[in-house]
């Protein structure tokens, strides 16, 4: 993959290619947001980032941008695990609603 793209990422993982996925995020700066909800799902993936977890990262970047390509799957996803794992309750399993103007003072 020479420029790797967060849909390409992602079809790795959803086909549990997480070695390759992991590969192509190495070359992409942490900095990039584009990339943020591939990287939150490698984690979750691999174990290295406990369902709750991500659930907090996506919650911050749902209100920050609602629409983020993938984010409400992951947390759905994420959500599960977390309801699986006995860590959570099915009253957690929406995402809250993005942030208004008058949130933001």
């Amino acid at each position: 993959m020479s420029a790797p793209d967060p849909a390409a990422i992602n079809r790795l993982l959803d086909a549990g290619d997480i070695e390759a996925a992991r590969e192509a995020l190495s070359q992409v700066p942490r900095s990039e947001e584009a990339f943020v909800v591939v990287r939150v799902k490698l984690e979750l993936y691999e174990g290295s980032l406990p369902p709750l977890a991500a659930i907090q990262q996506l919650v911050q970047l749902m209100r920050r941008l609602p629409d983020f390509p993938g984010a409400k799957e992951l947390y759905q996803e994420a959500s599960n695990m977390s309801y699986q794992t006995r860590q959570s309750s099915m009253a957690h399993s929406h995402p809250p609603p993005p942030v208004t103007g008058d949130d933001e003072k």
